[in-house]
């Protein structure tokens, strides 16, 4: 259905476009999503710094325990079995005569 766009097609879509909103607020918009694709590039790339910065300061992690062959396991206390609760109750059915 769609594979059958080509260039004038697209050319139509984009004469409309501007006729609806003008080159000003296209062009101003160009210019916002732009802007806010660079900060976020940039953010990005200030995360990834930052966590690279944390990983080289952070401290070597410290060795686990020693893990004993044999470990003794508590007893669980027997738990209660569930209590059955009461079947709900159906509302009684109306008669439409």
């Amino acid at each position: 259905m769609f594979g059958s766009l080509g260039a004038p097609e697209f050319l139509i879509i984009g004469a409309v476009i501007i006729l609806l909103f003008g080159v000003g607020k296209i062009s101003g918009l160009g210019k916002e999503l732009g802007s806010s694709i660079k900060e976020f590039r940039k953010a990005v790339k200030d995360e990834d710094a930052d966590a690279a910065k944390k990983a080289q300061q952070a401290p070597a992690a410290p060795a686990a325990p020693p893990v004993q062959a044999a470990q003794v396991q508590q007893p669980q206390a027997p738990q209660a079995p569930p209590q059955a609760q009461p079947p709900a109750q159906q509302p009684p059915e109306k008669s439409i005569f």
